[in-house]
């Protein structure tokens, strides 16, 4: 073992002091005894600066008082830094160019970099790591994708002998338990999404969680790592999960006793990659339909192994808890730690696939099965007018369903949609659609969301096959 005086100590340097930030000082201040924790024989890991805008009101700023700063240059500029981790966490798009200067600056004053923020390197990534190798300084985001979950380093070590065919999954758990709450007890999404709040799980402003910008930048990274893409956000179809109700969740139990989830999707598509957010339906033999409450579950399916395996099934899965400071922390520390060893160093973006070789296929030619629910004024002759809608684009009808509806539920459509009609007069029902694609579904709902028999805006949302 090495001796005392051989050890060396590795200057931390924190910007953030919010969830994510506190859970790493718990860990580094307390678990470790002190500001300093031995993280591998003759290596130890010290906090040198903390930058947060209103140090006095943090938990640790009483007993390290000369550590906390309120200026962001204390950090970055500070001589015995050696790695800076970014926990500063997204506030509103504006910051994140500036959130992207701080990572360029202490690249520049030679220093490797550690982040938890995937909104910035969804918007400025090609040029974070671009930076990184022209400085010769080291980038690690583990933290940024799945939480705890040791999602980028699986798939960039453990699968880096395979060449990948589709990773996707549930990557927000804030969609996951909300849309759980809504399938166990039959709440309105308000409701379940009030909930998610009071416990935690939803900020005030849920907007980038239920809008599906949370899971598209991660899964702009996990397209990055896996197939070599350097997408940009709003370049890829994106649905959110605001429209789902309960009635949907009614219909999904009838339609191979499937539920509803929201998931983030890159697969082969030949030379081209097929990516998209979007809730699904997802049966209920398959793995992620059992998946609950705000856990995440990431699936990667590879070449090698796709004997036998049907395009909806994979061969590894990756599950744990997706959010939360502790479980972030966890993931933020060890990247620090694999940095402080000097362990798998690398230049640029980690990829399996190199950079260029594959393109991401354009989203209107996207196709798969549908789900789509309409809500309409009862009257007759509705659904051959949609089913002959569909049939001049080219789509195909699966199957049609009309369930009995309780009072409760017409009555939560009428609250939800604000509809004045009259509890006979309102009518949901669904239909499914054969393999179909964008192009062809939005053609159709072009011209059917115009008809006077409809009473809000048809839902509809993938099949997961």
């Amino acid at each position: 073992m090495a001796s005392a005086n051989k050890r060396r100590t590795v200057g931390i340097g924190l910007l953030g002091s919010g969830v994510v930030g506190e859970a790493i000082q718990d860990i580094l201040f307390h678990d470790l005894k002190g500001q300093t924790g031995q993280v591998a024989d003759g290596v130890e890991l010290e906090i040198r600066k903390v930058y947060t805008r209103n140090p006095k009101g943090k938990k640790w700023f009483g007993k390290n008082k000369a550590l906390f700063t309120s200026r962001v240059e204390d950090v970055l500029d500070h001589p015995a830094v050696d790695i800076v981790i970014e926990a500063l966490g997204f506030q509103s798009a504006a910051q994140l160019a500036l959130f992207r200067d701080y990572i360029l600056r202490a690249f520049r004053n030679g220093k490797s970099v550690v982040t938890s923020d995937k909104a910035v390197l969804a918007r400025y990534g090609k040029e974070i790591w671009a930076a990184a190798k022209r400085t010769g300084q080291q980038l690690r985001f583990e933290a940024c994708v799945g939480g705890g979950i040791p999602v980028i380093r699986s798939l960039s070590e453990s699968f880096a002998i395979e060449e990948p065919e589709a990773i996707f999954g549930i990557v927000n758990g804030t969609c996951n338990y909300i849309l759980s709450q809504m399938e166990k007890s039959g709440k309105p999404y308000a409701e379940a999404l009030k909930e998610a709040q009071q416990k935690g799980y939803a900020e005030t402003n849920p907007a980038s969680d239920v809008n599906g910008s949370d899971a598209e930048a991660k899964l702009l990274l996990l397209s990055l790592v896996g197939f070599g893409l350097q997408l940009q956000p709003g370049k890829i179809w994106r649905k959110g999960i605001e429209d789902i109700q309960a009635v949907d969740f009614r219909y999904a139990g009838r339609i191979g006793n499937s539920t509803i989830k929201q998931l983030a999707v890159a697969r082969r598509r030949g030379a081209a990659v097929q990516v998209f957010v979007s809730p699904a339906l997802v049966p209920g033999e398959n793995f992620l339909a059992s998946v609950d409450g705000a856990t995440n579950a990431v699936c990667f399916a590879g070449k090698s192994s796709s004997a036998g395996r049907g395009e909806r099934d994979c061969d590894y899965v990756l599950v744990g808890p997706g959010a939360g400071g502790g479980p972030t922390a966890v993931a933020v520390l060890g990247d620090v730690c694999e940095l402080a060893r000097g362990e798998r160093k690398f230049s640029g973006a980690p990829s399996l696939i190199r950079p260029g070789l594959l393109k991401l296929q354009a989203e209107n030619d996207i196709d798969v099965p549908f789900y789509v629910r309409f809500v309409v004024q009862d009257r007759a002759g509705i659904v051959g007018d949609i089913g002959r809608v569909f049939g001049r684009v080219g789509v195909n009808i699966s199957e049609i369903w009309q369930l009995r509806h309780v009072e409760e539920e017409i009555e939560s459509l009428k609250q939800s949609y604000r509809l004045k009609q009259k509890h006979h007069e309102i009518l949901p029902f669904v239909m499914t659609l054969e393999r179909t694609s964008l192009r062809q579904m939005r053609r159709a709902l072009d011209s059917i969301r115009n008809r006077d028999y409809i009473l809000m805006e048809p839902v509809w949302f993938p099949i997961w096959q």
